[in-house]
């Protein structure tokens, strides 16, 4: 890549040849819909209707146009795919004081090592990269197959006969796909959710409503941010903007919140109710299993989440395939407890059944390893860079940095959102590693010759990587002009104590930006100084509010900034 005349090295670490469709299954569909899956530059070819879901589709299609976009896109002669270096692995990446160059450390598949080196470096690594696997008593020595969701598509779990009884361990919306795919293969399916955990994610429905074809649609508007209590809605001219006089209204008048808290009561009401979590009859019988502690068919009401859709205790996901509850609730066996142990090919619950399950595969809904996620990046620099490692690691310095900075900025957001201040009972599992403090969730302060893009969490990651993307360009053009280091730590305490207050567990982390995209990629481009990607005038005057957040806003954007920055 090149920023400016200053070359940069970007990379992210594949050991596969296949770059897209190596995590791909049958029955994985996308979270993001039609005019959404896409970048601004390229769009997504047309999906058959019987394939979509009110704009939902299977990601293969994604997957497809991944790698056209890839083989389509060609700079200086040189195409996109020509220049991503596959089968190979960053071991180690250090700066050197001396000569002020960043240092790559890679291996091949085969065992080549060679190093690369750049003065800027743009880390694309993500957070997906590295599975998380659970300490369970027993897992280890499981005489069938264990398999991390990461690897599903490169194995045969669902397509064979040979193997009977799955058991799926996690929450997430993962956990819920690969349930449902395996109980679609014809498999005798348990699905296991922690109880010592989060709980389950929460199912929005699919739906949109008025003008709007589907939830996401409708999400994505700049107006719904305003309900979002969303630290990066932009109200800058204070009580004057409409923002503003929104946010004030919302959040600290008695009217304002009683109408807040009947609108989230209403949309996870509709949402619990299309799942008929307390409802739903259940089918299936135990005729087929001698098995006293072979309960199938029970359970469906654990997948109740713990909290509603707004505090995204877990996580949440789009209800995207019209008989998702149906087939769990008749063919999944839901459970919410602990794993005592696995013991040759069955599992053990630590219920006060002592229920055992019998399993020929498990599957590791377990989510991701964020530290390892890093691993190329010895510890002592992780921390300098704002990286995430062990607390018990951190140094007196960090305390005596942040601690302060974190008790204002708790203040502040406790003071612009009231609402956070008595979150709803809820279980949290805390985390062993310290929260990323990037500046924009992107830029050590420490250092601005690195840049990480991807280690957020959001609901539209096409219109987050893309407009990262511009921003990290920006910076070492030298077009956007960083504040001092200090009140960039100001923002950055202000982002982590936000999220840990908005998103309870999964805010631990200060990267968790799920309802945020509007409100995240508006202040990035903004930062940039640029303004043509915010909707027309249409909608009868209210284009730049109600208009869905569009991959087709953003189309021009690169021309704009040519533009303004020609010199």
């Amino acid at each position: 890549m090149e920023s400016g005349s200053v070359p940069a090295f970007a990379f992210s670490p594949f050991y596969r040849l296949t770059l897209f469709t190596d995590r791909v299954y049958d029955d994985f569909w996308t979270q993001t819909p039609v005019g959404m899956a896409e970048f601004s530059d390229q769009p997504l070819p047309p999906i058959p209707e019987v394939d979509q879901y009110y704009g939902f589709f299977p990601a293969r299609y994604v997957a497809e146009y991944l790698e056209s976009y890839i083989e389509s896109h060609v700079y200086a002669g040189t195409t996109l795919s020509s220049r991503i270096r596959t089968k190979s692995r960053v071991m180690k990446l250090n700066k050197d004081p001396n000569d002020e160059q960043w240092h790559v450390h890679i291996c091949e598949h085969t065992g080549k090592q060679h190093e690369v080196t750049a003065p800027r470096i743009i880390d694309a690594t993500g957070l997906t990269s590295s599975p998380n696997i659970p300490s369970i008593p027993g897992l280890d020595e499981f005489a069938g197959k264990k398999v991390h969701q990461m690897d599903v598509a490169q194995s045969d779990i669902l397509a064979n006969d040979k193997e009977h009884h799955v058991v799926v361990i996690g929450g997430a919306k993962s956990a819920a796909d690969l349930a449902y795919a395996s109980a679609k293969a014809g498999k005798h399916v348990f699905w296991v959710i922690r109880k010592n955990g989060s709980g389950p994610a929460s199912f929005a429905s699919a739906r949109g409503s008025g003008p709007y074809k589907n939830s996401n649609e409708s999400v994505y508007t700049r107006l719904t941010a305003l309900f979002l209590a969303s630290i990066f809605t932009d109200t800058s001219r204070s009580g004057r903007s409409f923002a503003g006089c929104v946010e004030w209204m919302l959040y600290r008048t008695s009217i304002g919140i009683a109408i807040f808290g009947w609108i989230w009561e209403r949309i996870t009401a509709r949402a619990w109710k299309e799942a008929g979590y307390t409802t739903r009859q259940l089918s299936i019988a135990n005729e087929t299993s001698s098995d006293k502690n072979d309960p199938r068919g029970t359970g469906f009401h654990h997948l109740q989440p713990d909290t509603s859709i707004f505090w995204q205790n877990d996580s949440s996901g789009i209800n995207q395939r019209p008989d998702f509850f149906s087939t769990i609730a008749d063919k999944v066996a839901v459970y919410r407890a602990d794993i005592d142990r696995v013991k040759h090919n069955v599992v053990y619950l630590a219920d006060q059944h002592s229920t055992r399950l019998p399993a020929d595969v498990i599957l590791l809904a377990t989510g991701w390893n964020t530290q390892n996620s890093f691993a190329h990046i010895d510890e002592a620099t992780a921390s300098t860079l704002g990286l995430p490692i062990p607390k018990s690691s951190l140094t007196q310095d960090y305390t005596t940095i942040w601690a302060p900075l974190d008790s204002h900025a708790s203040t502040r957001i406790l003071a612009r959102f009231p609402i956070l201040t008595h979150p709803p009972p809820h279980h949290t599992t805390r985390t062993p590693l310290s929260p990323f403090r990037l500046y924009k969730s992107m830029l050590p302060i420490a250092d601005p010759s690195i840049i990480f893009l991807g280690k957020v969490t959001l609901g539209n990651h096409f219109r987050a990587a893309e407009v990262q993307a511009l921003w990290a360009l920006a910076v070492f053009d030298g077009t956007l002009k960083l504040p001092a280091n200090e009140l960039m730590r100001v923002d950055v305490a202000q982002t982590v104590e936000w999220c840990r207050r908005r998103y309870l567990g999964k805010g631990q982390a200060g990267n968790w930006f799920w309802f945020d995209m509007v409100g995240y990629t508006d202040e990035l481009v903004g930062e940039i100084g640029l303004g043509g990607h915010r909707g027309g005038k249409g909608w009868c005057g209210m284009g730049e509010w109600v208009k869905p957040c569009l991959a087709g806003d953003l189309r021009g954007l690169v021309g704009e900034y040519r533009e303004r920055y020609a010199e």
